[in-house]
């Protein structure tokens, strides 16, 4: 595989996992401790993929294997995380505990 065609691989994989974390997102959400919890669990996979991003971005070979790690982790993360959240209120709770981690992001 040449330079070029992993390069829009690593992207194309990358972009699929943030789309996917953020349905994963927009489906769950909690009230207390658990929300917040699963919020920074959730906020954390999505800050690894945005640096994961720009390491491809920059040309970075290794990035598959960080791709597919994290990717293993999203999808582990949103087995546990399936049906666990189910009324407005919470998924409100989760929603705004995301958005709370999400800008600790650095």
């Amino acid at each position: 595989m040449s330079r070029t065609n992993l390069y829009y691989y690593l992207m194309i994989k990358t972009t699929t996992l943030i789309a996917a974390l953020l349905l994963t997102i927009s489906l769950f959400t909690s009230c207390g401790s658990s929300a917040e919890s699963d919020a920074k669990k959730v906020a954390e996979i999505q800050c690894r993929a945005q640096k994961l991003m720009e390491k491809v971005a920059n040309g970075d070979m290794n990035a598959l294997t960080e791709s597919q790690k994290i990717s293993a982790e999203a999808v582990e993360l949103e087995k546990e995380l399936e049906g666990k959240y189910t009324s407005e209120e919470e998924k409100k709770a989760f929603g705004e505990a995301l958005l709370k981690e999400i800008q600790n992001c650095n």
